[in-house]
């Protein structure tokens, strides 16, 4: 089985349409489904002057497995994904947190706030980057060929210009007559939509397709996958994909029970030779993660080609997280940088109690109001009464030093200062 990169240069605008083909207006999706550029696919083998019945089910029925195509700086983030809710300064965009990814990396807890405006995080899941769709509106003719009334209609599509769209097939076969061909895609052939001429690389599979870890591994689907229960339906449970990841990988692994990071679809779709719609079901959407203990390189190998039904479709495919978060909160206030901050205060032996004491008592009232300022930390410095017996000014700017850290380090100092002597006495 090899592995082949199908890149699509578009020559004209493309729509796939998706939802309720009879309304008035119809929206396209803007990754093209594997099915339906299975469907392209077929349709050009079809063109081919040697092309036979018997053949045709080797290949399509048997052997071919045809992935979603989406431009290559496409990116999908997970159902685990949190992203800064108001995004308030520019440095917030890099505040991606990916909860699976924190789990299987054994980083903690992940993050709840924005590490740079200290707001909220959101979830955010779900294809970004993609092309923007623009919209055409047409109208139906009557006997007469002038515009009927009531009959506007207008569809989106994916303009030229946004680059190719990429897609993987894999298959045993020889792919010549792919390389150069020009496929249809989507809807309104007869007005020359979604034409696209076909580029062919083969791919190969490197070292670092496979994690080196004794650690848990966080997978996610980069496709919506159609799963069933043990009578046969549809099921979104995480334990029906816990029993099909350990059918397909032959392999005793265990998911983590995390049914917040699986999203269910209803999957439709056309059958372009029957002119019937499919069957809708219920399946996993793409994005859906989870985290899986237990899992080799063997297992994963075969997990490659994709899990549940309807996988020649390109249904089911799973892709590997990254190891390791990709973006990681500052560094905030450590033990020695209080001793390094509070190092002149404690040489003050005869004031040093007394002190401590207030400063404990300002950062905490500090650490909970939204309002401190320099008129605020100056006043409190003022405070200090201990510190006139030693010279207060001296003494005045490494209190304000302190009182000037920001919240989060000043929420950490007082954790750890207000807390009893006997459970850390480095802090004392």
């Amino acid at each position: 089985m090899a592995d082949y990169e199908l890149a699509l240069c578009f020559e004209t605008a493309f729509s796939v349409g998706v939802g309720n083909a009879s309304l008035y207006h119809t929206a396209t999706a803007r990754v093209i489904p594997g099915a339906t550029l299975r469907g392209a696919l077929a349709a050009t083998w079809w063109r081919r002057p040697d092309a036979d019945q018997m053949a045709f089910v080797e290949l399509f029925d048997d052997d071919l497995l045809v992935t979603a195509a989406y431009p290559p700086d496409a990116m999908l983030r997970t159902a685990a994904t949190f992203v800064c809710k108001y995004m308030t300064k520019p440095e917030c965009g890099q505040v991606v947190v990916d909860e699976a990814v924190w789990e299987a990396a054994e980083c903690g807890t992940a993050p709840h706030e924005c590490w740079v405006c200290d707001g909220p995080l959101r979830l955010e899941s779900g294809w970004v980057s993609l092309p923007e769709a623009k919209r055409r509106g047409r109208v139906q003719l009557d006997t007469q060929e002038t515009a009927q009334d009531g009959a506007l209609f207008s569809r989106e599509y994916i303009p030229v210009g946004n680059g190719a769209y990429v897609a993987t097939i894999q298959t045993t076969k020889p792919v010549d007559w792919l390389e150069g061909a020009t496929v249809r895609v989507g809807h309104g052939r007869s007005q020359d939509l979604g034409r696209a001429t076909i580029r062919v690389t083969e791919m190969h599979e490197g070292q670092e397709d496979w994690p080196e870890t004794d650690r848990p591994l966080a997978l996610h689907l980069t496709s919506p996958a159609v799963i069933t229960d043990e009578w046969g339906a549809s099921s979104v449970d995480y334990r029906d994909l816990e029993a099909e990841l350990r059918r397909v990988s032959l392999e005793e692994v265990k998911l983590r029970e995390r049914q917040r990071w699986l999203r269910s679809e209803l999957i439709t779709g056309w059958h372009g030779q029957s002119a019937l719609p499919k069957q809708p079901e219920w399946g996993l959407a793409a994005g859906s993660t989870f985290v899986v203990e237990g899992l080799s390189r063997a297992g994963w190998s075969r997990l490659r080609r994709g899990i549940g039904w309807r996988r020649a479709e390109g249904y089911g495919q799973v892709a590997l997280s990254p190891l390791e978060p990709k973006a990681h909160p500052p560094e905030r206030i450590s033990f020695e940088d209080w001793r390094r901050l509070s190092a002149p205060l404690r040489k003050q032996q005869a004031i040093w109690d007394q002190l401590r004491r207030l400063l404990v008592e300002t950062i905490g009232s500090f650490a909970k109001s939204d309002e401190v300022d320099e008129t605020a930390v100056a006043n409190a410095v003022e405070r200090m009464k201990p510190m006139r017996a030693v010279g207060a000014g001296l003494l005045k700017p490494h209190v304000a030093t302190i009182l000037s850290l920001p919240k989060p380090d000043l929420e950490i100092l007082s954790r750890h200062l207000s807390a009893p002597r006997g459970d850390d006495q480095r802090w004392a």
